[in-house]
């Protein structure tokens, strides 16, 4: 049970709780564990409390929320070798975070012998009125695959959920090369952050289903960005 008298935060206790049981296989691959209001009578502790022990064991990739169902436990291998690059929209939503992006241009250029929309978002996420700035995307969609998606708003809706549900067309696999890059004064505005620091940059191309490229893709990674990987020993 948990212990209030302790320095450690009751969200942090029920975390490992949760964690332990799920390790030791009380709850299993795929079975939803019990509900907030079911922990909330077990363990004498606020919603609050359980919400945020939920979302972290969600970022440890031991939980799935699951819209309309409960909380998932999630113990699969991942695809991914490396890393695990997808939809920011859908890694917030994940989180039980808001996704949040600022478009800071848009523009129509010419790229290979082809016409391309430029877009570039400043990428966060909010949880209750707090906002932590976590990415810079530049992204070139070409327009022979995607004509008039440069009259969507980015700002509210999601690219690749534009690409999916308008054109048909969903990204399935990215090829990226990642490395360190030196932040500059537009990273430290944009980010918030002080001091001459390495950040990471992943640049490549995004995939169709048939292979096709369907984005050419740089990201910067802020301070703020975290990175996990979970693999099987």
């Amino acid at each position: 049970m948990l212990n209030k008298h302790e320095s450690v935060p009751l969200y942090v206790q029920l975390q490992n709780i949760i964690r332990d049981d799920i390790i030791c296989g009380k709850y299993k691959e795929g079975e939803i564990i019990p509900s907030e209001t079911e922990m909330m009578k077990t363990y004498d502790v606020t919603r609050t409390t359980i919400r945020k022990a939920i979302a972290n064991l969600v970022d440890e990739a031991l939980l799935i929320k699951l819209h309309g169902k409960g909380t998932m436990v999630c113990l699969r291998e991942m695809k991914q070798n490396i890393w695990n690059f997808s939809g920011f929209t859908d890694y917030a939503r994940k989180k039980n975070e808001i996704p949040v992006s600022q478009v800071l241009n848009k523009e129509i250029i010419s790229l290979n012998n082809g016409q391309f929309m430029k877009l570039i978002r400043l990428r966060g996420t909010r949880r209750e009125t707090h906002t932590k700035w976590l990415t810079l995307d530049t992204s070139y969609v070409p327009l022979a695959l995607f004509p008039g998606i440069d009259q969507y708003d980015f700002s509210e809706q999601s690219l690749y959920n534009i690409m999916n549900q308008n054109y048909n067309i969903y990204p399935q696999h990215a090829t990226l090369g990642i490395h360190p890059i030196l932040g500059d004064k537009r990273t430290k505005q944009l980010f918030g952050y002080e001091g001459d620091i390495p950040l990471i940059m992943a640049e490549g191309s995004v995939h169709g289903e048939d292979g096709t490229e369907v984005e050419k893709v740089e990201v910067i990674y802020g301070p703020n960005a975290e990175f996990k990987v979970v693999t099987h020993i």
